[in-house]
């Protein structure tokens, strides 16, 4: 099997089919990525961010893998849509929420489950993105660092700030009750409490 290096190479060369191969390769996780952060489709979001790729191709080194250089470039695409609603939108403070996105947008079909993922949108967009990219998509702490263009020290310290201000967010809500809580304060009751709130 072609590895996306050569399928990316391949695709800047002319070659549709690879392009499509890397499409549905990486399909799913770029609309999870995205579908988590904006009301509405995100049809256009996810066509302007393999055009990126694709556009971005040449300077792709492969030094990291082709998944951290996609959602690095969706990020970008997330902050750049936030700010044409809201110059002073900053991932690293400001949540999609804060942006003008709706708390109350369906993220999922049982209701409890979407009100969780509602709660997720209220924090910065770029804790938000650290959860989501290390329980749900499996990246390691340098992988996420890539993505945020951080170090990874600065990566390992916003994942354990992610945790503690999802916890806080997590108990203003009435229908968390206080055991939970408790148990999210265990990181192997709260890895596997994240992964169970994954998109399908």
């Amino acid at each position: 099997m072609e590895s996306d290096a050569e399928l990316l190479r391949a695709w800047s060369r002319g070659d549709g089919a690879a392009g499509n191969a890397l499409f549905r390769r990486h399909f799913d996780a770029l609309f999870r990525f995205l579908s988590t952060k904006l009301d509405g489709p995100c049809d256009d979001l996810v066509q302007e961010t393999f055009e990126a790729c694709l556009a971005g191709a040449e300077r792709f080194e492969g030094r990291a893998s082709f998944r951290t250089y996609m959602l690095r470039i969706a990020r970008n695409r997330v902050c750049e849509h936030y700010r044409r609603a809201r110059r002073e939108f900053a991932p690293q403070t400001s949540s999609v929420i804060d942006a003008g996105a709706s708390p109350s947008t369906a993220l999922s079909d049982k209701e409890r489950e979407g009100r969780l993922l509602a709660a997720m949108r209220r924090l910065p967009l770029d804790f938000q993105i650290t959860l989501e990219l290390f329980y749900w998509e499996g990246l390691k702490t340098h992988e996420v660092a890539e993505v945020l263009e951080v170090s990874p020290h600065t990566a390992r310290s916003r994942l354990a700030r992610a945790r503690e201000r999802l916890r806080e967010i997590l108990a203003t809500l009435e229908f968390v009750s206080r055991d939970e809580l408790e148990t999210l304060e265990r990181e192997a009751d709260f890895a596997a409490w994240a992964r169970e709130l994954r998109p399908k």
